[in-house]
């Protein structure tokens, strides 16, 4: 004859196997939220390593909802390593948006304006800034024009 009370000492109804049963949904959901953690430093993902001038290209896009637009790239840390950058603006279907005439992409910093030299191209649809190759983190501010009006992006290089 096999009891019932055999095995975990958790008959089922006792306190022992609700506290059990909480247990694990406790450490479930610690496990779930643990696994949704952005990594140290609050980057989301790994950073964007430019391995050539070629490859070392960020895209930007506007996207609006409930009356707000926002700016996004990305790659919101690029590992530059001396490379010239690109950002392309891809415009989603009824957009018009293009970079801001003069600073597009404007280096907050003395340092960072006199590592990048910077200009517009392509139907201003594209920025794209020499690299002088000084060490060093530099914010700059992504600017775009158009309507609804997008306010500045503040991203990072890492040279």
């Amino acid at each position: 004859m096999i009891d019932s009370r055999i095995g975990f000492g958790c008959r089922p109804g006792s306190g022992k196997a609700r506290r059990s049963a909480l247990a694990v949904l406790a450490w479930t959901s610690l496990a779930g939220l643990v696994g949704c953690a952005a990594p140290p430093g609050g980057q989301e993902g790994a950073d964007f390593v430019c391995n050539s001038a070629q490859q070392c290209r960020v895209s930007v896009e506007v996207n609006c909802a409930q009356g707000a637009c926002r700016a996004s790239v990305d790659h919101p840390r690029v590992r530059s390593r001396g490379n010239d950058i690109v950002w392309v603006l891809v415009n989603k279907p009824g957009q018009s948006y293009t970079f801001a005439t003069n600073d597009g992409i404007a280096f907050k910093t003395q340092a960072g304006q006199s590592v990048f030299s910077c200009h517009r191209e392509a139907n201003e649809q594209r920025f794209a800034c020499m690299n002088r190759k000084n060490p060093g983190e530099y914010e700059y501010a992504v600017r775009i024009a158009g309507t609804p009006a997008v306010p500045p992006l503040d991203p990072w290089i890492v040279n």
